[in-house]
C-alpha cells in the first residue's frame, strides 16, 4: 500500500509560517517608480491579517534568491578530471572530497566576497524607494549582516555544483542514487533550487505513464511540462518557492511557508501540482519498507503551506493552499 501522501499534506500542524518573497516580487516592490505598488502590497497584507496595526510580517527571501535579486551570478565550477583515489572512496567520501575541492574555488570569486556583496546590498538600497527601506532591509540588510553570512550562500552553490557535476557513466548511478535521498530530508545546506534539478528528473521519467492514465487532461500536463523545463537559474528559482511551499522551509525545525510570487493563480497551482506528482514518481521507486520505517521521521517532518497569487500592482489574491492540491494519476 502507498503511503498517502494526500492525507500527509492535508494534516498541518498549527505553527508559524515563514513568509518567503520572490525576487521578482521584490524588485517590484522595491522599484522607486512603484509606490502604489508598495502600498497595495502592505494593505494587501493587513487584510489578510498579516500585518496587525500596519506592521511589516518578518518577510524574507531565501539565499540563492539573494544573491540573484544583488545581480551576482552563480559561479561556474571548472571542468576537472576526477582525482584517481575516488576508485578507494565510497559514495559519502566521494562527495565530500568534490564538495571540498568545489568550495575551495568558490571561495575565490570575488564576487562572493562578504565585502562584495555587503557592498552591493549597500548600493541597491540607496536605488530604492525610502518607503521600502522596512521590507528591503528584513530580506536583505538583516541577511548580510550576520556573522559569516556568506557561507549560508556558498554552501548552497557548492551543493548545486556538486549535484550538477559531470560524473563518468562508472560514478554516475552511484552518485544519482547519493542525490536522490538528499530529497528527503530538510538540510538548510541544499536549496530548493538543487532538488527541483531531481525532481524535474522524476517527472520526466513518469511523463508517458502520466499521459497515459490521463488521457483527458493531456493538453493541460504537456503544459506543465514545459513550464518544468527551467532553462536559467532565475526559472529554478520560482520553482524553488514552489518547492518550499509543498514541504516547507528549515530554521530548528521544518516550518510551513507561506511564498509570495508574482505569478497568477492558475500557473501557481499547475506547477504545484507537477511538483508534487514529480514527488510521487520519485516516493514510488523507494520501497515501502524504507518509507514506513527508516524514512518515516524524514516525511513526518514535511509542512504544506500557502502560495499566495501576487499582481503586478502590488495586490494579493487569495491564499491557496497546497496540501489541497491534487496531483496527478499514475506518477
Amino acid at each position: 500500500m502507498k503511503i498517502d501522501l494526500d492525507a500527509r499534506w492535508s494534516r498541518r500542524r498549527r505553527e508559524p509560517f515563514r513568509l518567503l518573497l520572490d525576487g521578482r516580487m521584490f524588485r517590484l516592490l522595491c522599484d522607486p517608480g512603484q509606490a502604489a505598488a508598495l502600498a497595495n502590497f502592505l494593505a494587501s497584507l493587513e487584510s489578510l491579517g498579516l500585518a496587525p496595526e500596519g506592521d511589516l510580517p518578518d518577510l524574507e527571501m531565501t539565499p540563492l534568491a539573494i544573491l540573484d535579486v544583488i545581480g551576482v551570478e552563480s559561479p561556474q565550477f571548472p571542468a576537472i578530471p576526477l582525482p584517481k583515489c575516488l576508485a578507494d572512496l565510497d559514495n559519502v567520501d566521494i562527495s565530500i572530497l568534490l564538495k571540498d575541492m568545489i568550495k575551495k574555488e568558490f571561495r575565490k570569486e570575488p564576487t562572493l566576497d562578504p565585502a562584495s556583496l555587503k557592498l552591493r546590498v549597500e548600493e541597491l538600497r540607496r536605488a530604492a524607494n525610502p518607503a521600502a527601506y522596512e521590507l528591503f532591509d528584513r530580506c536583505l540588510t538583516r541577511f548580510v549582516s550576520r556573522d559569516k553570512f556568506e557561507e549560508d550562500i556558498l554552501e548552497q552553490l557548492t551543493f548545486d555544483a556538486l549535484f550538477t557535476f559531470r560524473f563518468s557513466e562508472e560514478y554516475r548511478e552511484r552518485m544519482n542514487h547519493l542525490f536522490d535521498s538528499c530529497l528527503l530530508n530538510s538540510d538548510r545546506q541544499i536549496s530548493g533550487l538543487t532538488r527541483m534539478r531531481r525532481l524535474r528528473l522524476f517527472w520526466d521519467k513518469s511523463l508517458e505513464r502520466i499521459l497515459r492514465k490521463n488521457p483527458q487532461a493531456r493538453r493541460e500536463i504537456l503544459a506543465a511540462d514545459q513550464e518544468m523545463k527551467p532553462r536559467t537559474i532565475r526559472d529554478f528559482l520560482a520553482w524553488e518557492m514552489i518547492h518550499y511551499s509543498v514541504l516547507g522551509y528549515a530554521r530548528k525545525r521544518v516550518h510551513p511557508v507561506m511564498a509570495f510570487t508574482l505569478e497568477p493563480e492558475d500557473k501557481l497551482r499547475a506547477r504545484c501540482r507537477t511538483h508534487k506528482t514529480a514527488l510521487r514518481a520519485f516516493l514510488d521507486e523507494i520501497s515501502q519498507e524504507e518509507l514506513a520505517g527508516v524514512l518515516r521521521p524524514l516525511l513526518a517532518a514535511w509542512r504544506p503551506g500557502t502560495l499566495v497569487p501576487c499582481r503586478m500592482d502590488g495586490m494579493l489574491e487569495a491564499p491557496m493552499s497546497t496540501g489541497k492540491v491534487p496531483i496527478w494519476a499514475g506518477s
